[in-house]
């Protein structure tokens, strides 16, 4: 199949998915008795439309099907109605029609007449046959112009830090010049962030179907209401809003939603009412998941106020308020599911309810997971960033109390719990400074004051992927180049939560009046790789732990470093590298009888044992894989082969 074939079939695919939510949504609007007028003439002209693409790119099975919804709409069309017991059927042929375009093209295999199979449907943009001001784009070209973008300011920065605040200012047109590019380069930042956007309404298509039903599965009446569904969020964060709302809304039907008799007799319409609702707030989205159920017991929200939050109670491992197993509920595993995904999209989940009134489940996510402003701080020589979002203030580290062995600060008539930045994200670093600083963190899962050495001040970051360097490493949202070209690692704030009320806490008061052991020369370490995160985020990880630190891009400039710039206690290096690779570059240390004897410690994403081998016979001291990488692990690997 050729690439123009190939980009033909796909966007045909991505138009029969929106086509068939359209179908699909005018189908249960004739179920409920409620269909647009046109709605006969809407669902033949889908059908036929889609006739039509199905054939013209080779899905012959899917043209018969499209063919078949034709036949049974013809009669309809006639007598100006569509009876509403069509409904399943038609419904059941759109699944045919999904499943059967989601295949490779060819001739028919059947009638049309094979089981459902429901899947997802996605409002995307017209593709490019039809007249249509919308251009599709692969994400990752998207991406790549957003870190282009992000890269291009960088290097102004670094530009006007070159030429220095005094010649700009002695110079009025080259001061004018360098401002216009600056504004120029922050519009191309914007317009590349905008193009990861996308409206809720780009994933809502399919949950009035999966509504109905789950609904009818559950012996239930209910109607979903859809609003905000024209709030733009990052298109990162709504491929990982389906799951979180399909948990919220299979939980309000299983537990929440009363039989119909049931709720006639607690005087309510036997038509149970399911909200879903995205609407911006501030620098976050809120996505409501929302019924008029039976809400939880009393003696849930008596437990809740107890442990602190309704989620606490809900989350926790194997609870269920079902009374016996169905295949909707009683598995006690969705709300620790919808908790867990929200926190990895840098967000958090509240829940509340009352008993008879139903339940409010809120997903709280930033708009955009590509841009923040974020507050930085430093620790043990190393900067992170914090989501601004979750940061109320940041204070001086004053007087230490202690209550149970943990150490806790007042803070404007508040006793809050106090960590250590380095504890709670696992890191290694020196004591605290003698006058430390803490941010008090306000996320969904707690409120707690995180101590650091120092707090530099609020900036807008661009955030770039970890990729599979840090991608098992948990704590992180990503990374971002600051104005001097220094790498940042961007710190969960829900993981830095949750680590921080959780996890056994050194107390700091020890930590800050610890002594300092005689000073020694530092090692000094090589770091080879490609990748300029990856390069960067280990030299700041061995930098942070007293390492003197030089990085190279491939193997051909690691070899001349060796060569000329004097003696190096360790290498680290990637696999694969352009100029000369990972082996290339530890046979020739091995084979030079100045360096043979120099430790070498491979980290690259190739985790085979024949990988393994290979580096072991090369003369490899140690093998890390990438996506196993851990910061603690790799620093306990140099320190083992330096004898520190």
């Amino acid at each position: 199949m050729t690439a123009v074939a190939a980009q033909l079939l796909e966007v045909f695919r991505e138009e029969a998915h929106e086509r068939l939510g359209e179908i699909v949504a005018c189908l249960l609007a004739v179920e409920a008795g409620k269909p647009p007028a046109d709605a006969v003439d809407l669902l033949f002209r889908h059908a036929h439309t889609l006739k039509g693409g199905a054939s013209m790119v080779g899905f012959t099975e899917a043209s018969a099907i499209a063919h078949a919804i034709e036949d049974v709409l013809e009669p309809a069309r006639a007598n100006g109605a569509l009876a509403p017991e069509l409904v399943e059927s038609l419904l059941r042929a759109t699944d045919d029609f999904r499943r059967a375009v989601s295949a490779e093209p060819g001739p028919a295999r059947g009638n049309g007449s094979a089981s459902a199979s429901p899947d997802a449907v996605t409002s995307v943009p017209s593709p490019p046959w039809r007249p249509s001001s919308s251009v599709r784009l692969a994400t990752q070209k998207v991406d790549r112009l957003l870190d282009v973008a992000g890269e291009a300011v960088i290097q102004h920065h670094r530009l006007e830090h070159v030429i220095g605040a005094r010649a700009l200012d002695a110079n009025e047109p080259l001061k004018e010049e360098i401002d216009h590019e600056e504004r120029l380069l922050g519009e191309l930042q914007d317009a590349a962030l905008q193009m990861r956007m996308l409206p809720f309404s780009s994933i809502t298509g399919r949950f009035p179907r999966a509504v109905r039903d789950l609904a009818r599965t559950e012996g239930k009446e209910v109607e979903l209401h859809i609003s905000g569904a024209e709030t733009q969020m990052d298109r990162a964060l709504l491929d990982g809003l389906t799951d979180p709302i399909t948990h919220l809304l299979r939980n309000a039907i299983a537990h929440g939603i009363e039989e119909p008799e049931a709720r006639e007799r607690a005087g309510k319409p036997r038509l149970g009412r399911l909200t879903l609702h995205a609407e911006a707030r501030g620098d976050r989205v809120a996505i409501e998941v929302a019924d008029d159920g039976r809400g939880v017991s009393t003696e849930l929200n008596d437990e809740a106020l107890r442990r602190g939050s309704l989620v606490d109670v809900l989350a926790e491992a194997g609870f269920s308020t079902a009374e016996e197993i169905s295949p909707l509920a009683g598995r006690g595993v969705g709300v620790d599911a919808v908790k867990r995904q929200s926190e990895s999209l840098g967000g958090g989940l509240q829940m509340e309810s009352a008993p008879g009134e139903g339940m409010r489940a809120t997903l709280l996510l930033p708009v955009t997971l590509a841009r923040f402003d974020a507050m930085i701080v430093e620790r043990g020589g190393q900067r992170f960033g914090v989501p601004i979002a979750s940061v109320v203030e940041a204070v001086g580290v004053g007087a230490i109390a202690t209550l149970a062995g943990q150490p806790y600060i007042e803070v404007r008539g508040e006793s809050l719990r106090l960590t250590d930045l380095a504890l709670a994200i696992d890191a290694q670093a020196a004591d605290l400074a003698q006058e430390p600083h803490a941010l008090v963190m306000g996320e969904v899962g707690g409120r707690v004051a995180v101590a650091c050495d120092r707090v530099l001040g609020q900036e807008e970051v661009v955030v770039k992927s970890l990729g599979s360097m840090m991608a098992a490493v948990p704590g992180y949202l990503g990374a971002a180049i600051l104005g001097d070209g220094g790498i940042m690692l961007i710190v969960d704030p829900a993981y830095l939560v949750r680590n921080a009320v959780r996890a056994p806490i050194v107390p700091i008061a020890v930590r800050r009046n610890g002594t300092a052991g005689a000073p020694q020369a530092p090692p000094r370490v090589l770091v080879v790789d490609d990748q300029f995160i990856v390069r960067e985020l280990e030299r700041s990880i061995l930098d942070t732990a007293g390492y003197r630190v030089r990085t190279a891009c491939h193997g051909r400039e690691a070899l001349e470093a060796i060569a000329g710039d004097g003696k190096f206690d360790l290498v680290v290096t990637d696999l694969h590298m352009p100029e000369l690779d990972g082996l290339g570059l530890l046979s020739a240390i091995r084979s030079d009888p100045e360096h043979a004897m120099l430790p070498v410690v491979i980290v690259t994403s190739q985790g085979s044992e024949e990988d393994r081998r290979r580096g072991a016979e090369a003369g490899a001291d140690a093998y890390i894989v990438k996506n196993e990488f851990d910061q603690q692990a790799l620093l306990e690997t140099v320190n083992r082969l330096v004898g520190r």
